[in-house]
């Protein structure tokens, strides 16, 4: 029976309802999820013990300072969590003077959201300097919203660490683009790493406590008196973090760049002038194919229009014969959906039941495995989505024509209008992905899986 760890809590939900990308996004998800019963009840398992997963819903412990720095630098850190006035150092302001005649005559939009109109440039350019404006503005929750998601997914990877659960969920993470000293691309907290080291740090053992009523229907932990403990999980040594955003996963890609422990590997669309620019075909990290990280950060670039049939060639041809190949302890699986036909980014046209299948064939692996958010822009379809996947990972997957309950609130159960139900069909966009685009695809990952297999057989020879 797989154990499923489903991190929420109403702390959370508020704070990333407030990222001004997503406003409502985080609420909606988790009403729909709740609303539809696919984390399951204690009657469900008693009806049903060979099919349904056990699932538990987890509160997030808030990310630390020390914890967030274990990636991000400190002055960053200090500035999204509002201390950035007390760390400026003389220094600082000294360079920023040298140039605050230019920034008066040409000053950088921020939009009013570093300081008011008459804050002196200097301010205005050394909050810019972190990233803290035009996609990422500074919004009043901003530090419990980087403490809480940051603390999300670190919370999820510490259940598959310690062996609590076999797969675990945080679909408020996933803020792949955020770099060590930067906000970038609507992510201010890069919560992919941190779950990645905290993923590969030490098990640790858990004092034994009885479930909450409200943890669902999953089994407590050994009581105290116990005649022993079980043994405590393997050590997660490789990582294969999978993106399928729309977008480029640039920064985790970037913060593992040189490391041969963590293979990264994002399916994304590659056009010129699109956001990131990043990702190409032929970016399969360092250089040097000496290096330890050579062909270890590894890209699936695909034109516009990417539709079912894509995706699914795709993930059989390049991606699952990389997992085979790097052969990895645990799988973080970002799962933004701006991919989805209907996304206010009208490249892609994604079919939901095409995310299904990434999802099932992903949790077939049999690694541990932890699901995280990102992308998406219409909101209701990123809770079909994130519902629908999260029943797929609960092991009863609802069909796609499953009505939304009306007894959503009023507000939120009309957005969900005209269709009212569970799926998001493909829409009429032309895939230009053609035989010719993938067979390139193909053959380029045909040598990154060779390179792969000759690496890791050397190791365990």
């Amino acid at each position: 029976m797989r154990r499923v760890a489903y991190v929420h809590s109403d702390a959370l939900v508020s704070a990333a309802d407030c990222l001004p990308a997503n406003e409502g996004r985080a609420s909606l998800v988790h009403s729909l999820v709740s609303s539809l019963q696919v984390l399951g009840t204690d009657e469900d398992l008693q009806s049903d013990r060979e099919h349904l997963a056990c699932c538990r819903v987890v509160e997030p412990r808030p990310a630390t300072r020390d914890e967030l720095c274990r990636f991000h630098d400190p002055r960053y850190i200090d500035a999204v969590l509002g201390t950035h006035s007390e760390t400026m150092s003389d220094s600082d302001d000294d360079e920023d003077d040298d140039n605050s005649s230019a920034s008066s005559d040409s000053s950088p939009r921020t939009f009013g959201l570093a300081g008011s109109s008459d804050e002196p440039p200097r301010k205005r350019k050394k909050v810019d300097s972190l990233g803290l404006q035009d996609d990422c503005p500074v919004f009043p929750e901003l530090a419990e919203y980087v403490k809480l998601v940051g603390g999300a997914s670190m919370t999820a990877a510490r259940e598959l660490r310690d062996g609590e659960a076999d797969v675990a969920i945080n679909w408020t993470g996933g803020r792949h683009h955020a770099r060590r000293g930067e906000a970038a691309g609507f992510c201010y907290v890069q919560d992919a790493v941190l779950a990645i080291m905290e993923l590969r740090s030490a098990p640790q053992r858990r004092k034994p406590a009885s479930p909450e009523p409200s943890q669902g229907p999953c089994v407590a932990s050994p009581s105290p008196s116990s005649p022993s403990l079980p043994p405590l999980p393997p050590r997660i040594s490789r990582v294969l973090y999978l993106d399928l955003d729309l977008h480029h996963g640039d920064g985790v890609e970037s913060a593992f760049f040189t490391t041969p422990y963590v293979l990264t590997l994002s399916v994304h669309l590659h056009a010129p002038l699109f956001y990131p620019s990043t990702g190409a075909l032929d970016s399969s990290g360092p250089s040097n194919p000496k290096a330890q990280g050579a062909a270890h950060a590894l890209n699936v670039a695909l034109e516009p229009g990417c539709a079912e049939e894509t995706l699914r060639r795709v993930f059989a041809s390049c991606v699952e014969r990389l997992e085979e190949a790097y052969d990895p302890d645990a799988v973080v699986l970002q799962l933004g959906v701006d991919g989805l036909a209907g996304d206010p980014c009208k490249e892609w046209n994604l079919n939901l039941a095409s995310l299904g299948y990434a999802v099932e064939h992903v949790l077939q692996w049999n690694r541990r495995t932890l699901l995280l958010g990102g992308g998406g822009y219409d909101s209701p379809n990123a809770a079909r989505a994130w519902a629908y996947l999260t029943s797929v990972a609960h092991g009863r997957a609802l069909p796609l024509d499953t009505p939304v309950p009306p007894d959503l609130p009023s507000a939120q159960y009309e957005l969900f209008a005209p269709s009212f139900t569970l799926d998001v069909p493909e829409g009429y966009m032309r895939d230009a992905n053609t035989e010719e685009t993938l067979r390139r695809v193909e053959k380029t990952f045909e040598v990154y899986e060779e390179k792969l297999r000759t690496r890791w057989k050397r190791v365990a020879d």
